[in-house]
């Protein structure tokens, strides 16, 4: 792994760059990110990718947990980065993203992600919205914190809704990649935490989130295929940039939480790389002009 360069001083507390106007967390400067980014979580992940897909690849970048591979797919310039897990890095990587990349981009997640519907684990899934799923800490530590009928542990927020496009490209490539195995299309919730804010019970600490998935459920008339922690993060971001972002997620259903069924590793690997190749179809097939 080759260490991006040290920063040079920030320069502005706001929005940190330095001297060559090289962003704090991703540190790439303007030309060295591409406008069409897959990102996953994993930097193995990541490396696998950029191996067995990339041409003409560019040097790594590697800076505060981020890895930036860029290089060529069927001759169009491609990114795959690597950010860790969690809606706080999803921000570094769009924001940073859309402040060194000029004009239009498309981003695509490809993760993994717990069902909480009757779907076999090694499916595939497609996000066309997601949700936020939030934990309140107000309902442990309020006041007046024996009167829980005010205030719930959990926030769960309306949906944000994926690019149309870029999803049904996303999804035609993910049927036609995988005709042996299904390919669920519908809502995605992201959570704020792994354990908490997706129902797991864990008893060495107060949760209280024992109804969690089934308020979910209930909430959206079951239709939320999907529990992870980025999805939401990026669809938000997104619709909100000022410059035009065309933002799709995908993920491999990694585990079940209605059956505790669990994927094999050496399904998910190879799950991983077709999967990926998908995703650079849909990316490099995307108009941005």
């Amino acid at each position: 792994m080759t260490e991006v360069k040290k920063l040079g001083d920030a320069k502005n507390a706001n929005f940190p760059v330095d001297d060559r106007n090289a962003v704090y967390h991703l540190g790439v400067a303007k030309g060295e990110l591409s406008s069409r980014i897959l990102t996953v979580g994993d930097s193995e992940r990541a490396l696998k990718l950029k191996k067995e897909l990339l041409e003409d690849v560019e040097e790594e970048k590697a800076h505060r947990g981020f890895v930036i591979h860029t290089g060529k797919y069927k001759g169009v310039r491609v990114s795959i980065v690597s950010i860790g897990m969690g809606t706080p890095m999803m921000d570094f990587l769009v924001r940073e993203g859309r402040y060194v990349v000029d004009g239009p981009m498309a981003i695509i997640r490809y993760g993994t992600c717990g069902s909480i519907k009757d779907v076999e684990v090694g499916s595939l899934a497609v996000a066309e919205s997601s949700i936020l799923v939030r934990r309140n800490p107000d309902f442990w530590h309020c006041e007046n914190n024996k009167d829980h009928s005010k205030c719930s542990p959990y926030d769960i927020s309306k949906p944000v809704q994926a690019d149309k496009e870029l999803v049904g490209l996303l999804k035609n490539e993910f049927e036609s990649s995988f005709k042996d195995r299904k390919t669920v299309v519908g809502i995605n919730a992201s959570a704020d935490s792994f354990y908490s804010s997706q129902g797991r019970i864990d008893p060495e600490f107060d949760d209280n989130n024992e109804q969690l998935i089934d308020t979910i459920i209930e909430k959206y008339d079951n239709k939320v295929n999907t529990l992870e922690m980025e999805t939401f993060q990026l669809y938000h971001l997104a619709t909100r940039s000022k410059q035009p972002i065309k933002a799709a997620a995908a993920t491999i259903i990694l585990a079940n939480r209605i059956t505790q069924a669990f994927l094999d590793n050496n399904t998910k690997v190879k799950l991983e790389i077709e999967g990926g190749r998908a995703c650079l179809e849909a990316l490099i097939k995307i108009n941005l002009n």
